[in-house]
């Protein structure tokens, strides 16, 4: 029972609007640091005693999940974005002035296995199509 209400309660409040988070090195250490630091309160483990993290995740007989949910979040807005938002879509290829960050996009290219944005784009199109010849066919 903890282990729902922590994945229901807590984890949608802590990745609330992590669909548009661009997630560096030190965020995925933080985020991997949250989620260790949540089960070894849920199971009641000191940060005093000896334990490691891989110890902690087979004592809740879990997996580090939250920082995948958070990028298949981030996988599922931005093909969302691009199918039915052409006028966010068009910012998202908007590139800032001044020194460059974490490109937003690069970042979701990367998680999704796309070359680009335009292969990004060609990906969600693909899933339009198939969504279109599937109702056509019924």
């Amino acid at each position: 029972m903890k282990k729902k209400v922590m994945k229901s309660c807590i984890w949608s409040v802590a990745v609330c609007g992590s669909e548009t988070w661009t997630v560096g090195k030190n965020e995925v250490r933080i985020i991997n640091a949250f989620e260790t630091w949540c089960w070894r309160r849920m199971l009641k483990i000191k940060w005093t005693d000896r334990i490691t993290n891989d110890e902690v995740f087979q004592r809740a007989k879990e997996e580090k999940l939250l920082l995948k949910t958070l990028k298949n979040r981030s996988h599922l807005w931005i093909g969302h974005t691009i199918r039915h938002n052409e006028f966010v879509g068009a910012i998202l290829k908007k590139n800032a002035v001044g020194r460059p960050g974490l490109q937003y996009l690069k970042q979701v290219a990367i998680n999704t296995t796309a070359d680009s944005y335009i292969a990004m784009r060609r990906m969600a199109c693909n899933k339009c199509r198939r969504k279109a010849a599937n109702q056509s066919n019924d």
